[in-house]
């Protein structure tokens, strides 16, 4: 008996392809329901001597550009999409500043090391300056998102801002472990020996220290100045009139409300079992995070303790020429190791070497290494780490997402028969962590090159350093009465140093007097006298673009934005929140070790009375990339807390756009508490459904329709 065979018929294409017409104009319609807002950028001298702006790359001579013309060629380069701008606005490729390299690592000369290569290919170009202006198929369009203006030079807030990158600076080879409270510091303490217990105690008073000489700034206190921004949100998430503490210090927003770790545990713990509570223990300790059939560790390279770069002028200055110091050094020292002559070698590199001069590894103990992680990383590289470990360890998805629920949704249906994988599942999740980190680097681009053009901390501190030396920058010129150059640094940088009422902020002395001394033990090395230029991380200093936004925050806010999307952050039966570390359980810390060359350290158990929660080690790990390049001296903390937003907005965007592609009758729907308590921008809105313009909200709901809703999600309390 012949069967017959059951057709089961498709959809029919022209229907599909209508309903396919109309999803993709849905997608478009939740993006560009409201008009674009005006972006508006501080108040800054948009014209001569441009003393407050980003300017590296241009041309520079002792005291200032070569050209102003140049400036204005580059900024007309930011206003389009056309690249010609930018090929007028000259760099200074001239091969001189190559002859001796870096000047605090004494070279021979290396001309006849680059023969058959360009000269100019050991300088540097401006780093994708009209991203901004491409479209985007996904998520909201570049313009359609805005920044609060930065800190104006002057006000409190940026004098606070830069006394914090110092400060930063000058920790850098203390371990993670002593920026910790001092219940926490000391029950570490007491598992330690009691010289390696001394040496934490020294560093948490080191810690302790800075949070004094900060506290005592304007902007810490709570006093006003006249050019401080007055929005009350802006001044909250800015940490106006909050004084720092050792368990404060150097954080960011959002996370856990009680004593905690300063590294998110995402940066320092492998995945385990955790169906076997002791396997699950080893497995976080280990630091091993599972890639297939491959493996990730979490250790960090080790960059050399104390080698700090710019503090010299000349250095500084071939750095703002945009001479490739980094790629110099590399040179100097690949020669060195060819040659046979390991000593020099190990003088020349960023690294800290053994005998075989191979780089050495270890947890990141040190905020050095936080640094370090920051100089090298592919920008989503810590997020997509952290969604291999969630997916490891089994932590649950949004009760939203449909195919994972094992009770019935709202439709009646479950999802037994069915598990995520195209659709919700690992290749859906970790494609996105890549694909809301590009789409954040075109909005932060727009906004660092077009809107705000904010200078980087290396060339603000150089203002510091012109008025500490009386106008005098180099041994070579003095800027002259009367010039446009110092009478812009009398108004923006004096203010802080001087005796002049309601402005002055005394309680700098202290840093600088301290990066003073720092500097006279760099410089003491190559024969420079002492400086107030920040010592920097990279021997490059930052990158060829300006300083706002920032790119690394502005990936952190979009992947971990995700990731709190796509993983629940409450439990679904008790309202709970879901924790990483449970109560009284054991938190991974790296050991600060003998000191900071140590690279035999591992990781140390320390018991969280409270545990950790999935939200606040999440929104941790958000900050400590983004305070890695603080540390490193390349940002400000308000680069990361508004690019942050930033990033969390495009993401929100994404989502919103995403469920389109869905059927109805799943009824998918996200939960996302956000950063900070803020309004929503009209880009995220829905007319008349959902969160209304103006309106505060502190965590969303993604509806099947896109549309935002307030949340009220149980709060994180001990």
């Amino acid at each position: 008996m012949t069967k017959t065979a059951t057709k089961f018929p498709l959809t029919d294409p022209e229907e599909r392809r209508d309903e396919a017409t109309k999803r993709r104009q849905k997608a478009a319609a939740l993006s560009n329901a409201y008009p674009f807002p005006p972006q508006v950028g501080a108040v800054l001298d948009e014209c001569p001597p441009y003393v407050f702006n980003f300017r590296k790359g241009l041309r520079h001579e002792p005291t200032g550009l070569t050209s102003d013309a140049d400036y204005a060629d580059f900024r007309v380069g930011t206003t389009g999409h056309r690249p010609e701008p930018f090929a007028m606005a000259k760099l200074n490729v001239s091969v001189d500043a190559l002859a001796q390299g870096p000047k605090q690592t004494p070279p021979p000369p290396i001309n006849d090391k680059v023969e058959g290569r360009e000269a100019e290919s050991f300088f540097r170009q401006w780093e994708s300056p009209t991203a901004g202006y491409a479209y985007v198929m996904q998520g909201p369009d570049p313009f359609a998102l805005t920044m609060p203006p930065a800190p104006r030079p002057g006000s409190a807030e940026l004098a606070a801002e830069m006394a914090e990158v110092y400060e930063m600076a000058l920790l850098r080879d203390r371990p993670v472990a002593a920026c910790m409270s001092g219940a926490l510091v000391a029950a570490l303490a007491g598992d330690m020996s009691p010289a390696d217990a001394k040496k934490l105690k020294a560093d948490e008073k080191a810690f302790a220290a800075a949070a004094e000489r900060l506290s005592a700034l304007r902007w810490f206190r709570g006093q006003d100045a006249p050019n401080d921004t007055k929005t009350p949100a802006l001044r909250q998430r800015r940490r106006f009139g909050e004084r720092p503490t050792t368990d404060t210090l150097f954080r960011g927003q959002g996370e856990d409300p009680w004593d905690t770790p300063f590294l998110s545990q995402f940066m320092v713990m492998g995945a385990g079992d955790p169906s076997r509570p002791a396997a699950h223990l080893a497995g976080r300790k280990s630091g091993v995070i599972r890639y297939g059939a491959q493996r990730i560790d979490q250790k960090v390279r080790v960059a050399t303790p104390g080698r700090d770069y710019m503090t010299g002028w000349n250095d500084w200055r071939d750095v703002q020429n945009a001479l490739d110091a980094r790629k110099t050094l590399r040179l100097l020292t690949s020669d060195a190791v060819e040659q046979g002559d390991a000593d020099k070698a190990k003088d020349l590199s960023e690294d800290l070497l053994d005998q075989n001069l191979q780089p050495q590894f270890r947890p990141m103990a040190r905020l050095r290494d936080l640094a370090t992680y920051v100089h090298d990383d592919q920008l989503y590289q810590a997020y997509l780490n952290a969604a291999l470990l969630l997916l490891a360890e089994d932590f649950p998805l949004d009760p939203g997402i449909p195919f994972h629920r094992r009770t019935a949704n709202p439709a009646g249906l479950d999802g037994w028969n069915r598990e995520p994988f195209a659709l919700f599942g690992p290749p859906h999740l970790l494609t996105l962590v890549t694909e809301v980190s590009s789409r954040a680097l075109k909005a932060v681009r727009l906004q660092k090159f077009a809107v705000h053009n904010r200078q980087r901390p290396e060339s603000l501190a150089a203002l510091f350093h012109t008025m500490m030396q009386g106008y005098r920058p180099d041994s070579v010129a003095e800027i002259p009465v009367g010039s446009p150059a110092r009478g812009a640094i009398a108004a923006g940088v004096a203010r802080y140093l001087f005796p002049d009422g309601q402005g002055t902020e005394p309680s700098l002395a202290p840093t600088l007097s301290a990066v003073l001394a720092h500097n006279k033990t760099v410089n003491a090395r190559f024969g420079a006298p002492p400086t107030h230029l920040l010592p920097m991380a990279f021997p490059e200093g930052s990158p060829m673009h300006p300083a706002y936004g920032a790119g690394h925050a502005t990936v952190a806010g979009a992947c971990v934005t995700l990731l709190k999307a796509f993983f629940a952050m409450r439990d679904k039966d008790s309202g709970k929140p879901v924790y990483v570390v449970r109560p009284n359980e054991a938190a991974m810390v790296p050991d600060p070790g003998a000191g900071p060359e140590d690279a035999g350290v591992g990781l140390l158990e320390l018991k969280m009375p409270h545990g950790l929660t999935l939200e606040g080690e999440l929104n941790k790990l958000c900050w400590n990339i983004s305070n890695g390049r603080n540390i490193a001296g390349v940002h400000y903390y308000t680069d990361y807390v508004e690019s942050a937003i930033l990033g969390e907005n495009v993401t929100l965007g994404i989502l919103r756009e995403q469920m389109a592609a869905y059927d109805p009758a799943e009824m998918v729907s996200m939960t996302v508490p956000l950063f900070v308590e803020r309004t929503l921008p009209e880009a995220l809105l829905t007319p008349g459904a959902g969160v209304s313009a103006g309106e505060p909200v502190a965590a969303v709901r993604i509806d099947p329709h896109g549309a935002l809703h307030k949340a009220d999600l149980t709060p994180r309390t001990p």
